[in-house]
């Protein structure tokens, strides 16, 4: 439970959601850092900035030793699904390992939150495992994350802690769909395979970051040694996308059967393979056909759904990206959408 007294270190506040949960402190008038190796994002939170990199030690020490944080969340990580080198996600590995090592340090701790991925577990013959530290990781960053689990569960760290697995998360301050999936819908370049429902957990920023207030605020037998998916109830893709298309274009989007993304994948495997960057291939195919979703139920029955309404959030987001989003995106810059 917060109090006057309490105060928050966030490794990683600079990054998407680390920018949201930011703005939902300020709102409630909480004491809190944001120590990132990057400037904060958001101009007007570059007050919050401490310079840290969760790879330095003695950084981190410094940091600790200075605000002597009572809570701390750990953000900081390579979330990207870009390589299948487990050396490149070092940051999520050995970076985890030194915030951890840092908070047994302090008892002045008394509560350390890390977040963690969806993607420590993916089977389609059995969607959800029936333990928290059952994994089936999908991607080598889910296998880093994973790997951040087992430590965090091993440490012997004294003070409360919990891990939460944030599931697809999306809304106002994605720097990477704004460029990328909106955009090809605003050019009507997006097309959607086939007929057939695609259940995904999706997570609206601005739900994700106040679950994460309630686990703070919440009685130990509820956030102690626990895991948790944070994310809205599971709905079918097209619902979200769709929702996405009328706001940005006024139309909905057109489907097209299957078979031809397959063939459009093999095709982009090739080019991938000369080194073109082809936005279709066989892994990005089975992500756009394969339900992924996960127990976020859980996690609603106890801490709240808030604003389950795609139509209010998605108008939200896109408010965003037609007035202080625009400027960092050069394609969204002057644009009438």
């Amino acid at each position: 439970m917060m109090t006057e007294t309490d105060s928050i270190l966030i490794t990683g506040a600079s990054g998407f959601i680390g920018t949201n949960l930011i703005e939902l402190f300020e709102s409630k008038g909480y004491h809190f850092v944001n120590y990132d190796k990057a400037p904060a994002t958001k101009k007007s939170q570059q007050q919050y900035w401490h310079e840290g990199n969760i790879m330095s030690k003695k950084q981190l020490a410094d940091a600790f030793d200075k605000y002597k944080p009572t809570i701390v969340i750990h953000l900081a990580a390579r979330t990207d699904t870009l390589s299948d080198k487990l050396e490149d996600y070092i940051e999520n590995t050995e970076g985890t390992e030194n915030v951890v090592n840092e908070i047994k340090k302090h008892d002045y701790v008394k509560h350390a939150l890390f977040a963690s991925t969806q993607y420590v577990y993916k089977d389609k013959t059995v969607p959800f495992g029936m333990k928290d530290d059952d994994y089936a990781p999908h991607t080598v960053y889910g296998i880093s994350k994973k790997m951040d689990e087992e430590y965090i569960r091993k440490s012997g760290m004294k003070c409360k802690w919990t891990i939460f697995r944030p599931c697809n998360v999306w809304g106002p301050w994605h720097m990477r769909y704004p460029n990328e999936l909106w955009k090809m819908i605003a050019k009507g370049l997006y097309v959607h395979p086939g007929r057939k429902p695609v259940i995904r957990t999706y997570s609206y920023v601005g739900n994700l970051v106040k679950q994460l207030d309630a686990i703070i605020n919440a009685p130990d037998e509820l956030s102690n040694r626990k895991t948790y998916y944070l994310g809205d109830m599971p709905i079918d893709s097209y619902v979200w996308l769709n929702t996405l298309s009328k706001e940005i274009t006024g139309k909905s989007l057109k489907r097209m059967p299957k078979c031809f993304f397959y063939i459009g994948a093999l095709i982009g495997n090739i080019i991938r393979l000369i080194g073109i960057n082809f936005p279709l291939y066989s892994m990005r195919y089975r992500n756009m056909i394969e339900d992924f979703y996960a127990p976020s139920n859980i996690t609603i029955a106890i801490f709240g759904a808030f604003e389950q309404s795609y139509e209010k959030n998605v108008k939200e987001t896109i408010d965003w990206l037609r007035s202080e989003g625009a400027q960092y995106f050069e394609y969204w810059k002057n644009k009438n959408i």
